[in-house]
């Protein structure tokens, strides 16, 4: 038998840092969309354009670190330590192949993908000047991400939480002077954000590196590397990839529904993309407490799986449930009350403030479902049912999102508070969609 305190006190033990964290890493990204917000519309056109390319480059790098964090939390349960570096490194390394890449493609002919959104030339010409500072913190991004996995499968969190803290601080000290200027240096505008945020990135993967691999107290201090680091381990390869890649793509699947959508809502004015971009960000205050039970659920039952307890994976998973649901609760409840306050804390534009509140309000009656969602796919993951999520996501913004979003816009010449109503009803069909199919993953396991 399980004591119910006992439980409750090691999922906060977990859950608590892990909260802290998301709160403090989205914040990086917050603080700088709410300085870009006092700059031109162009400006934050510009921004949101390359985030929506960067966003879905980053969500790449956390699916892999997702497939990493399973792995590691099972070796670790299993008691199986030595296996968790290898895992690691061997992600890392086949990371930075690949970012590489990305690097080398969007520094160059960033404009071919930028095109597709907008064809303003002074929106682009901002876009492209933000996008080739960018690239440079793309392998701090996969450092972050996998030093996170490594730390987070191991059970502790507080350490991602205190690097995401460190990097936060960073990042608003250099973002302010970069972008608005101090003294004799004159500010930079939104090169100064990107510049700001990519120094941010880089000490953060150093800080990380350091924690990770230092004589005394590192995490893997203990364990000894039995490959080279530049050779390959397909096996472990695979399985990380095999095991990321459905969680990438789940991702994936709202990255490229968010480029057409941002598409659609350029077809509405720049005022209105910039308005949904400052939205999303203000979505994303009541979002960062609930953003890490998806990265709990799947570790807390990847853990139990690797016991071999099913009993205290049931146990986490109703724990989860309770949390979640309360916090979620809060957070509805201060959207739909406040939605001009939020938006008052990302711009000082009225005429912006006007139609991102209307997008915040209505956010605020799909906090519940989207919440619970995270902790239903985040078991489903780590039951090994690795494609389910992807194809829920898949339902959701194809079947839902995207088409009635184009009928609405495009055929319909619905208003936008449309477009916001769909992306509601979205996140609606998927959080039904996944209770379903976990009822009947947990009646085919029983």
């Amino acid at each position: 038998m399980y004591e119910v305190k006992t439980i409750k006190k090691e999922i906060y033990h977990i859950i608590i840092p892990m909260i802290l964290e998301n709160i403090l890493q989205v914040s990086a990204n917050l603080v700088t969309t709410a300085m870009v917000g006092r700059l031109l519309a162009d400006d934050i056109s510009a921004q949101g354009l390359c985030v929506r390319i960067t966003d879905t480059l980053w969500v790449f790098y956390k699916g892999v670190a997702i497939g990493a964090t399973v792995l590691i939390a099972r070796a670790y349960g299993a008691g199986k330590e030595e296996n968790c570096r290898r895992i690691m490194e061997q992600a890392l390394l086949s990371e930075l192949i690949l970012v590489f890449l990305f690097q080398v493609v969007l520094f160059f002919r960033a404009d071919i993908f930028l095109g597709f959104f907008s064809h303003e030339s002074r929106i682009l010409a901002l876009s492209e000047s933000y996008m080739k500072i960018m690239v440079f913190g793309f392998p701090c991004c996969v450092i972050m991400t996998l030093v996170t996995a490594a730390f987070q499968g191991y059970g502790n969190t507080k350490t991602p939480m205190y690097i995401a803290a460190a990097m936060n601080g960073v990042n608003i000290i250099l973002g302010y002077t970069l972008i608005f200027g101090m003294g004799p240096f004159s500010g930079m505008g939104i090169k100064g954000a990107a510049t700001a945020l990519v120094m941010s990135q880089a000490f953060g993967a150093g800080m990380g590196l350091y924690l990770l691999y230092r004589k005394k107290k590192g995490l893997f201090s203990d364990t000894v590397r039995r490959e080279k680091f530049f050779s390959f381990d397909r096996k472990c390869v695979y399985e990380v990839y095999t095991t990321g890649i459905p969680a990438a793509f789940e991702s994936m699947f709202w990255q490229f529904s968010a480029i057409i959508l941002s598409k659609i809502i350029l077809f509405y004015g720049a005022s209105a993309f910039a308005a949904y971009q400052l939205g999303i960000q203000a979505e994303t205050i009541t979002e960062m407490p609930a953003i890490g039970f998806s990265t709990a659920s799947t570790t807390l039952a990847a853990r139990a799986i690797g016991k071999k307890d099913e009993n205290l994976r049931k146990i986490y998973f109703q724990e989860l449930i309770r949390v979640a649901t309360a916090i979620s609760i809060v957070t509805s409840l201060l959207l739909i009350l406040l939605p001009n306050v939020f938006m008052k804390v990302m711009t000082n534009k009225p005429e912006l403030q006007a139609i991102g509140a209307v997008y915040v309000f209505v956010m605020g009656f799909i906090q519940i479902p989207q919440n619970l969602s995270r902790i239903y796919n985040g078991t489903i993951r780590a039951l090994g049912y690795k494609n389910t999520p992807m194809l829920v996501a898949g339902f959701g913004i194809w079947v839902v999102r995207i088409p009635l979003c184009l009928l609405s816009a495009y055929v319909l010449h619905f208003p936008i508070i449309a477009i916001w109503i769909v992306i509601a009803a979205d996140q609606l069909s998927r959080f039904l969609l996944s209770v379903f199919l976990y009822r009947r993953i947990g009646a085919r396991n029983t």
